[in-house]
């Protein structure tokens, strides 16, 4: 595979690989499949609390509740079913507040994943019915 190459380096480089995609096209493909197969007895949102944003809109989202940690998605279905399912960039780590968040919602009970792979997170909403209609590649 080639490498992205640089103007302003010599003839005989062999470019540098291209960082992992950002998480934004896994969290549409999630989203988009969620409103084509979400099964109608759950529902769910995501979270945007950790895209990049205005200081003011960031001071102001903090002093309104919001807390870093909590995962992309949230869904809520049947006889008290909750899951959450943070995604990450290919290769990515949680971070310490994610960390702390995500033993919190093992303490509680809850079931969540973490991934960074799309057919992964996928799966595993198939898996536990939450979305129906589509099949596991």
């Amino acid at each position: 595979m080639i490498g992205q190459l640089d103007l302003f380096k010599g003839k005989r480089q062999r470019g540098t690989k291209p960082k992992p995609a950002l998480e934004y096209a896994m969290h549409c493909m999630i989203a988009d499949d969620c409103k084509r197969f979400l099964n109608p007895a759950w529902i769910c949102t995501h979270i945007p609390l950790g895209e990049f944003r205005d200081i003011r809109t960031a001071v102001r989202l903090k002093r309104m509740g919001c807390r870093p940690g909590f995962p992309d998605f949230i869904f809520l279905g049947p006889q008290r079913s909750v899951f959450f399912l943070e995604l990450k960039r290919r290769g990515g780590r949680v971070n310490e507040a994610q960390s702390a968040v995500f033993a919190h919602i093992v303490a509680c009970g809850f079931a969540f994943l973490i991934t960074d792979n799309y057919e992964d997170a996928r799966d595993t909403l198939i898996d536990l019915g939450i979305l129906r209609g589509l099949r596991k590649e």
